[in-house]
């Protein structure tokens, strides 16, 4: 028991960042990246998005049920995911998940010539033993969000 506990308090942390262009508008692709009903379409692990019945003042907090495999075993994590803040660009969303794991998600929106450029920067911490997993989840699931928030915004026309 003592060596789990070790385990998991011994935590990593790491930031990576993603970006690409849309050709949409800043409202659009705000209002997609905050509304959290939406994200089983465009994020490649969601499975079922919740809405919690009791959320702090100013927060919009849901229950996220993902699916993942590592290696031949395919699991499912349910895990509580906060909106922040959002603002007329910028989207600020943190993840809690069981053992210690945390996700801080911030999306600016800048206009560009002919669209926008969407830009996360996202921090996670994670116990040593699950970190290195986790990331690379993360990075390969935002880099697929991404390229789905783009086609899903760019073919209904915006």
């Amino acid at each position: 028991m003592r060596l789990l506990e070790g385990i998991i308090r011994t935590m990593k942390q790491g930031i990576f960042e993603k970006e690409i262009f849309i050709q949409s508008n800043v409202k659009t692709v705000v209002d997609l990246i905050a509304d959290y009903s939406q994200h089983h379409l465009i994020h490649p692990l969601i499975e079922k998005v919740e809405r919690a019945k009791d959320e702090p003042a100013g927060v919009r907090r849901y229950f996220i049920t993902d699916n993942l495999q590592f290696g031949p075993l395919k699991f499912k994590i349910k895990y509580q995911a906060d909106i922040i803040s959002v603002t007329d660009d910028t989207v600020h969303t943190q993840a809690y998940q069981s053992p210690k794991t945390f996700v801080e998600n911030i999306t600016t929106v800048t206009p560009t010539q002919n669209g926008v450029t969407l830009h996360e920067t996202i921090t996670m911490k994670a116990p040593g033993m699950l970190f290195n997993y986790a990331f690379q989840q993360a990075q390969t699931a935002h880099e697929e969000m991404l390229k789905r928030i783009k086609a899903f915004i760019e073919t209904k026309g915006s």
